[in-house]
This record gives structure tokens, sequence and C-alpha cells, in this order.
């Protein structure tokens, strides 16, 4: 994730308090909500919705991503002519 800055370009890194302040905001609680969430519906599942575990699971799943390469060619070959 990037962010822009007077046309610098920052890098955010998995797993700081800057990308769990982002993810925060998309997905409507902090790192310790979704921890305890977490925890609290291990513990007894009528705590929480399914639906706000889940939640909790993909945002802890977010803040802890490392970008992963996929292809190692780009899917297209340069020409001489440039066609």
């Amino acid at each position: 994730m990037v962010t822009k800055k007077k046309d610098v370009m920052s890098k955010i890194e998995p797993g700081t308090p800057a990308m769990a302040e982002r993810l925060s905001v998309g997905y409507g609680m902090t790192l310790e909500e979704a921890q305890e969430i977490i925890k609290e519906r291990k513990a007894d599942p009528a705590a929480h919705p399914y639906e706000r575990y889940r939640a909790a699971q993909a945002f802890l799943e977010a803040y802890q991503a490392r970008p992963q390469v996929i292809a190692q060619n780009p899917g297209w070959k340069r020409t001489p002519q440039g066609r």
C-alpha cells in the first residue's frame, strides 16, 4: 500500500501502526478489537455474529499480508521493431 505526500511516494509496511490505521477505516474496527473478537468468539460462539468474526479474521490477514510474486514473466514480449 502506498500513500502520496507532496508528490513523494512512501510505502506502508505490513504489520505497522500505519497499516492498522488504514485498515481500521475500511473494516470499522481497530487491531485490538479484531483480536478480541476472534478470542471471544472461540471461547463463546454466541458472543459475536459470524460476519463480524469473519471481518476480524480478514482484518488480521490483511494486516499481516506481504506481497508475493505470482509470475516471473510479464506475459508479453518485446520485438526489435516495436510491434
